[in-house]
């Protein structure tokens, strides 16, 4: 059973969290603003219920994660709590990961718009607004790969470009300190 801080026995969950959310909206707002398409046509890759495609020629775009890395351990930053208060003292998780992306563009403009995307990312301009969001470009890949799709007797051009987004989540978990236990601890001095 989990339990809000260690005062309790269990398992530990956080007490806050921050940028740990979902991350789509903030890319399909960011390519929009990128490239210029409107926003309703810059779509998450995967929705619980896929809307209709646009028509056939309409410039789109659909965005997504499609891995999440994680190295290592994250790193913890205790706070020593002050004995006279028994739920001071948390311990602060900082991990950092690398969101795998894919953009693909769909329509006449289908191979601009990735070329638009991928020089758009370069931009610190538009990555200090993508910062602001919690997020960070980190690498973008140098060629976008030609995927048309036959759709309904008709070739559908389509450019898919990967890239890579870093972000720091913060987990904060109440590990308190000891302020009594129902043992006694001795402790020996040894002098050599």
């Amino acid at each position: 059973m989990a339990v809000i801080d260690s005062r309790s026995q269990g398992v530990l969950q956080p007490l806050k969290t921050e940028n740990t959310g979902e991350v789509e909206t903030r890319l399909r707002l960011f390519v929009s603003a990128i490239t210029g398409l409107d926003k309703t046509l810059v779509r998450k890759r995967w929705n619980q219920k896929p809307a209709t495609q646009p028509p056939f020629g309409t410039d789109w775009c659909a965005v997504g994660v499609v891995r999440v890395r994680s190295v290592g351990n994250p790193d913890f930053q205790g706070n020593k709590g002050n004995i006279q208060k028994p739920d001071s003292g948390d311990v602060v998780s900082k991990r950092h990961q690398t969101l795998f992306c894919l953009a693909s563009f769909y329509g006449q403009n289908a191979q601009e718009n990735a070329d638009l995307l991928r020089d758009g990312l370069g931009i610190p301009q538009n990555n200090s607004w993508l910062q602001s969001q919690g997020l960070t470009v980190k690498t973008v890949d140098d060629e976008a790969t030609h995927v048309p799709e036959f759709v309904n007797q008709q070739w559908l051009d389509r450019y898919d470009l990967s890239f890579q987004i870093g972000r720091k989540l913060t987990r904060t978990f109440g590990v308190r300190t000891i302020a009594n236990a129902d043992f006694e601890i001795i402790t020996y001095h040894c002098n050599n």
